[in-house]
């Protein structure tokens, strides 16, 4: 459905439904904008994002128009853009003003290396400096700034994930009128973890600026309202899923992410796809073929992966040569040493696994260290049969959703790990606990050997799960909650003053 630019909010586009902020924009703020700049030969061309949140929001603002206020991803701020490039403008993008020393403080040091291993419970990797916290507020604070120059009476700010946890207090403090909501991308850690973090009050302090904070999962919605009871010492509404603020109520609830599903589907019902599939199929040449898509992240779990497939080959020597894994590793944080080591480590193991096992032309795992266009990465979707996807941790993980849009047939099955947000709603995948090598080798077997019938069953399932908690169901469930969230509070600040 499409709408003016400067037309209605989402949810109301989407379920045509009064609003009381109906009239206003839509404002995105995250760390990273949804396209990069590509320069080649004097000349600028704008390029979106692929995959994940990014491709996500993408087309959200593309179908109901607004702002994206973002990081443009390097130390130079381009002037505002209008979106899409070439054609009827749907959205902006403005690009928040970061240095060299914001980008090394605040992205590598604070995001990267300190609050994403505490949100996926990997403490030992969570480093913490002054220095970097110090930049981190000021980055928000910049941020905010832009937020509150931005906005028009009646608009609505929806901040995405943990890179951006202070913006909601910093823009609260000079726009109390602003409906406020942020969307967690991460998992959220239990109390005791987020105890660590030398800045836990001002951390949560900052989220709870918002009116509506958001998760993939009611588990850490629970975490959350628990860090604001034991922490804080906020009293906090369990069943209504609310903490007092002062004179404020914060919702807190969980809406797991979406997908463009139809997006995926018509992609891969495409002719330049289907031939693609033809020639991937080909050019691996084994009946099945697996298929894992990550960025090159240590809680992916791609070294378990790995070690989980050498296991099944192992122990089930009759499915050599029959059988092939795709890897594709997408580059990521390249400049951040934890990425670098895994990266090392992966080669060598990769290598290992293909010396040990390859014979008579066969190559057991073949490893695509590359970023895909959406095409391309929808082909090997449709090509492949099998979806084996390990997160050690993961907020959702939707490669498990846009693989299941994007397998057209019923025949395809999904091995996902248990610790992976998706898990609490694709119930029919297989569920494997990606620190067992024998058990990630137990479900490659059962899915290589399962029937036609449950695999249909299975399958079918999770198509109609990813198809009715679509992108446009989750944004609008979200903007309507906001939007209820933000009015109780202007009801409440009216009978205050009364």
């Amino acid at each position: 459905m499409m709408v003016p630019t400067n037309g209605a909010i989402a949810h109301e586009a989407l379920h045509n439904g009064d609003s009381r902020h109906g009239a206003g924009r839509l404002i995105v703020m995250s760390n990273r904008a949804p396209i990069r700049i590509v320069r080649e030969h004097g000349q600028e061309r704008v390029e979106p994002t692929v995959g994940g949140v990014g491709s996500t929001f993408l087309r959200l603002l593309e179908r109901h128009g607004g702002t994206w206020i973002a990081w443009s991803g390097g130390p130079r701020s381009p002037e505002p853009l209008t979106m899409p490039p070439g054609g009827e403008p749907r959205f902006r993008i403005v690009f928040a003003p970061l240095v060299e020393q914001d980008i090394s403080d605040y992205y590598y040091g604070m995001c990267n290396r300190a609050l994403w291993p505490l949100m996926h419970l990997m403490i030992p990797r969570s480093h913490f400096s002054r220095q970097h916290w110090q930049r981190y507020e000021r980055v928000n604070r910049a941020f905010a700034e832009i937020a509150v120059r931005e906005a028009q009476p009646g608009d609505l700010l929806w901040v995405q994930d943990f890179h951006l946890a202070m913006v909601p207090r910093f823009v609260r403090e000079r726009r109390a009128d602003l409906p406020i909501g942020i969307f967690w991308h991460v998992p959220f850690p239990p109390e005791q973890l987020l105890r660590i973090l030398p800045w836990r009050e001002e951390f949560i302090a900052g989220m709870l600026g918002a009116d509506l904070i958001g998760f993939h999962t009611h588990s850490y919605a629970t975490h959350f309202l628990n860090c604001c009871e034991g922490v804080m010492g906020l009293r906090i509404d369990r069943r209504r899923g609310e903490v007092a603020v002062g004179s404020r109520r914060v919702r807190v609830g969980a809406f797991p992410l979406g997908i463009p599903a139809d997006f995926f589907a018509d992609l891969a019902a495409g002719e330049r796809v289907r031939a693609r599939v033809t020639r991937i199929r080909r050019a691996i040449g084994t009946p099945t073929v697996i298929l894992g898509v990550d960025r090159l992240d240590y809680t992916k779990g791609i070294l378990e992966r790995i070690h989980g497939y050498e296991r099944f080959l192992e122990q089930h020597p009759q499915w050599r040569r029959r059988v092939t894994l795709v890897l594709i590793a997408v580059p990521s944080r390249t400049k951040v040493s934890d990425y670098a080591i895994l990266k090392r480590e992966l080669d060598e193991l990769v290598g290992n696994v293909v010396g040990r096992f390859s014979s008579e032309g066969w190559t057991p795992l073949r490893y695509l260290y590359t970023q895909f266009g959406a095409e391309e990465l929808v082909a090997y979707y449709a090509a492949a049969d099998i979806a084996l996807l390990t997160p050690l941790r993961d907020g959702m993980n939707l490669v498990a959703k846009e693989f299941v849009a994007a397998h057209l047939d019923d025949g395809g099955v999904l091995i996902l790990s248990e610790f992976a947000g998706a898990a609490e709603e694709l119930s029919e995948a297989l569920m494997v606990n990606p620190y067992s090598v024998d058990q990630l080798a137990d479900r490659i077997y059962q899915a290589v050997e399962m029937d036609a019938a449950e695999r249909v069953r299975r399958f079918g399932a999770m198509r109609a799960k990813v198809h009715a908690n679509n992108l446009e169901v989750w944004s609008g469930s979200f903007l309507d909650a906001l939007d209820t969230a933000a009015g109780a509070r202007l009801d409440d600040a009216v009978e205050t003053s009364v």
